[in-house]
Order: C-alpha cells, then sequence, then structure tokens
C-alpha cells in the first residue's frame, strides 16, 4: 500500500513518539521513508541562517539513523518557507505513496491537533495523507506524547453516502482486505429511514467483494443519525481503529476538500484516519 511514506516533522515534544510509531507502518508496505522539517526563514546573515538549518538536519539525521537501523531506507529533507507550501512541494518532487501528520485527538489545543498548516496540507497534497494519533501522556501540552495505535488496524470504518467521492477511497479497503486481519464495517448514515434497503444492498455488494478479497469479519450498518456520530460509534472511537474516507480535491476553502463530516472525524476521532483525494 504505502512503500514511500513523507513525514512532515514539527521537532516538538511529540517527534519522538511519531518517529517510534514508523516502524509500524511495515505492516503497510513501507520501505522508504522522508523525513521533512521545513525551517522557518530568518532575518539574520546567510552564515546563521546556514547554521540554523544545518542544527535542523543533525536532528533529523539522527532520527534517520534510528529507521535507517530499523531497516528503513530513510532522505531527509529541511527546506525554508512555508511549512505546508514547501511540505506539498517535497511531496510533489518525491512522490510518495503517502504523507503522514502526527495528530492529537480530542484535544483543547488548536482545535484537536488540526492547525492551519495540517489543514493546508490536507487541502493541497493532492495525494493520501495519513494522520497518526499521539496522545499527551501527562496534562501538560508540552509534555512527550505517546502513540496511539501502530501497524494494521484491528478495525476499519470505511463511511460511505455511494458517492465518487466517497468510493475512490474504496481500492485502499480492497488492500487492506487482501492483509485478511482488520474486521471492517462499512457505514451510510441517512437522514431518514427512506431508502435503507437500497442503502444495505449497496453495502452488501460492497461487503462480500471484501470477502471476496479475503476479508473475514465485515458488518454492513445502514443507520439514521448524524454522519460523524455513527462514524465514531462505529469505530473511530477506538485507538486500535482507521477511518478511511474520500476527500473532494484541492481548494481555497477548507470545505472544498473536506466537508463538515471529515473536518468532525479529524477532530474528535480517537482512530487514525486516512484521507484520499481525487486521482490518489
Amino acid at each position: 500500500m504505502f512503500e514511500k511514506i513523507l513525514v512532515s516533522m514539527a521537532l516538538s515534544p511529540a517527534t519522538e513518539s511519531l518517529v517510534a510509531a514508523l516502524p509500524g507502518m511495515r505492516d503497510f508496505g513501507a520501505s522508504k521513508i522522508a523525513l521533512v522539517h521545513v525551517a522557518k526563514p530568518t532575518r539574520g546573515p546567510t552564515s546563521q541562517a546556514l547554521s540554523h538549518v544545518e542544527q535542523l538536519r543533525s536532528r533529523l539525521n539522527g532520527l534517520a539513523d534510528r529507521l535507517t537501523e530499523a531497516g528503513f531506507t530513510v532522505t531527509v529533507r529541511v527546506p525554508t518557507g512555508d511549512s505546508a507550501g514547501e511540505v506539498v512541494r517535497a511531496a510533489e518532487e518525491w512522490e510518495p505513496d503517502v504523507i503522514l501528520l502526527g495528530s492529537r485527538s480530542r484535544s483543547l489545543i488548536q482545535d484537536a491537533f488540526i492547525g492551519s498548516v495540517a489543514w493546508d496540507i490536507i487541502r493541497n497534497a493532492g495525494r493520501p495523507v495519513f494522520l497518526q494519533r499521539i496522545e499527551p501522556n501527562r496534562s501538560d501540552p508540552e509534555a512527550a506524547l505517546e502513540n496511539r495505535g501502530v501497524g494494521l488496524p484491528k478495525h476499519v470504518v470505511f463511511p460511505t453516502d455511494f458517492s465518487e467521492t466517497a468510493e475512490r477511497a474504496w481500492p485502499w479497503l480492497v488492500d487492506l482486505a487482501k492483509e485478511g486481519g482488520p474486521s471492517f464495517t462499512l457505514l451510510h448514515v441517512m437522514p431518514a429511514e427512506e431508502g435503507r434497503k437500497e442503502a444495505e444492498r449497496r453495502l452488501d455488494k460492497f461487503a462480500q467483494e471484501l470477502r471476496d478479497q479475503g476479508a473475514s469479519d465485515v458488518e454492513c450498518r445502514a443507520r439514521v443519525g448524524t454522519p460523524y456520530e455513527e462514524i465514531l460509534n462505529a469505530g473511530g472511537n477506538r485507538t486500535d481503529a482507521l477511518v478511511v474516507m474520500g476527500t473532494r480535491g484541492r481548494g481555497v476553502l477548507q470545505g472544498a476538500v473536506l466537508g463538515s463530516v471529515g473536518r468532525q472525524i479529524l477532530r474528535q476521532a480517537a482512530s487514525r484516519v486516512l484521507l484520499v483525494p481525487p486521482g490518489a
């Protein structure tokens, strides 16, 4: 699934936890990792700016050495400029299979983990974005963080409204089914009871395809309710789960990429989240 992973590194207290989670991505097929940290432009002398970049590169190289010992081929990049823009640029040049971001779920800090840089990467990357959940293990926000869930998920949630946007994530579900390990919940949330039988029929068709690919535990849910709440109830509140969703593509506004449901899931889910944009 993910041979090449680009990791956006903040070099914050969460860094150690995020790096500790990366070996688990081998279960997804990862063998090559690019660690990218964007240096902020400085107004001082050029020599001072270069020295700062080298210090950052040295920190990343130390983390890269740990991943190399774990068997990965690792690339380190320290561009200078706009954080989100440079991560997107690095992704365009290196062409990873997925961009990995560390995230804090259910946090009171900065609207959960979703700061402006993360939103901009999600909006503009044009390739899958994987949110690896990391949680504070002490009450203070600058404490060291612990990762939540590594390796293949035990449970996968696929919310669908049967649109082209939702179903572009389907190939990733098929790949996970071939692994034979996770259980699956295929979910359609309706505003009213009308159309339930048709929704169940379409979900059953999806479920059979997953079973044909090796999945042994597939549940179909057609529910009347609030979409993001039903997604959380179906497994989005589990730290060992993965929610797989399609996104609408690039745009200027957050809503051009993620509707209100997607934004609520990113803010509230305890699970990891895989966002699949057009063309991914």
